[in-house]
């Protein structure tokens, strides 16, 4: 029997998503400065876990993409270039991953910088959240 029916239809009783509830997963890869590509490698590998473990939702640190040591480096084109290619990567990963996946990076958006959130699933982006708090 499978656990999740891809149509939404009977699970079996031992299964969580049949009781209304849903398995999340908080994902911490280990990162590396201004290295988008070897972090998103680093996400994806945890985000095949999550899927393998039929998690619907996995969450990952803020700034994770680019990693959030980076100081003055966050104000060059070139990080926030290589950070877009790395979303690039995940978004495509995703479309063979259960769950929909947030991950976090600088996003430059017409004159101003951003820390956001992106939401993404099944090959696609789903949103993008910048932070409201700024310390």
């Amino acid at each position: 029997m499978s656990e999740l029916s891809e149509r939404g239809g009977w699970q079996p009783f031992g299964s969580l998503y049949g009781h209304g509830f849903v398995r999340i997963g908080a994902a911490v890869p280990r990162t590396r400065p201004a290295e988008p590509e070897f972090n998103a490698e680093r996400t994806l590998a945890l985000a095949r876990e999550a899927s393998d473990a039929h998690a619907a939702l996995v969450i990952f640190p803020e700034l994770g993409l680019s990693a959030y040591t980076n100081e003055d480096l966050f104000h060059q084109r070139a990080l926030g270039a290589a950070s877009r290619d790395a979303l690039e990567a995940v978004v495509r990963k995703s479309a063979r991953l259960r769950p929909v996946i947030v991950v976090g990076m600088p996003l430059w958006i017409e004159h101003g910088l951003f820390n956001t959130a992106v939401v993404v699933h099944g090959g696609r982006i789903l949103g993008v959240v910048p932070k409201s708090y700024l310390p």
